[in-house]
């Protein structure tokens, strides 16, 4: 479960998020979908506190529930609440200097201190799970983009993390990469995987997801099921929306 109550963030003057309300369930997808500029990112990164919000509670978890209120809270809260999500980035980031392998395991042998032997077992199923258990000894320069972005997804599930939270997952990638890293994160969607979405990709989020969000300006316009924004949106920005990618 993630609930986030209130959430606010702006930039000097530039009110980015304002006032943002949701919940997801365990097992749910939800994609946040909008014009760029609207906060999506944002949104994601404050619930690591990658970017850290001016106000609002963050809930992620169940019986072990982390609350953080952004009014009051420690490091220690913030090293809580960031074990229990794992992000999936725009460009990769992966470890340039590492193998495949390698950047799926850090996290098994820094974080978790298991010997390299078992954390090369889970890294070597991991990308298997991904396709890409044959490329485990393959670093990011000799890889596709969407090979890499398969590595970058393994590695967030190394940890198994409560959820995890992609950004913009396929926007850096030539077009005909891009069904590869979707076809994944469909996969994971199948098998119950918590998962909070940006996306730009409509008919891929029409698909996997259990929520929309449409987002602008800094608010969430339109909340509901992707029948419900997809083909009967409320709200004229939504429409206005929707209309330009069906165009």
């Amino acid at each position: 479960m993630i609930k986030v109550t209130n959430l606010k963030k702006q930039f000097n003057d530039l009110v980015v998020l304002d006032g943002i309300d949701f919940e997801v369930k365990r097992g749910e997808v939800l994609s946040i979908i909008g014009p760029s500029g609207s906060g999506k990112s944002t949104l994601l990164r404050c619930l690591n506190f990658l970017e850290t919000p001016d106000a609002g509670i963050i809930e992620i978890g169940e019986k072990d529930k982390v609350t953080l209120d952004v009014s009051h809270y420690n490091r220690q809260d913030i090293f809580q609440l960031r074990q229990k999500t794992a992000m999936v980035f725009q460009n990769y980031n992966l470890y340039k200097n590492k193998t495949a392998l390698q950047n799926v395991t850090e996290s098994l042998v820094a974080v978790k201190k298991m010997s390299i032997k078992e954390a090369n077992q889970i890294g070597i199923d991991l990308l298997k799970q991904v396709g890409l258990e044959k490329k485990a000894n393959n670093y990011p320069a000799t890889l596709s983009g969407g090979q890499q972005q398969r590595v970058s997804i393994a590695r967030a599930l190394a940890l198994k993390p409560h959820a995890i939270l992609f950004d913009e997952p396929t926007s850096s990638l030539d077009p005909e990469l891009v069904s590869e890293v979707l076809q994944v994160i469909k996969t994971l969607a199948e098998e119950d995987t918590t998962m909070i979405i940006v996306t730009h990709e409509l008919d891929f989020a029409r698909e996997v997801s259990d929520q929309i969000i449409f987002m602008a300006d800094g608010h969430i316009v339109e909340q509901g099921t992707p029948k419900a924004i997809f083909d009967y949106p409320q709200q004229d920005r939504t429409k206005s929306f929707i209309r330009q990618f069906n165009s």
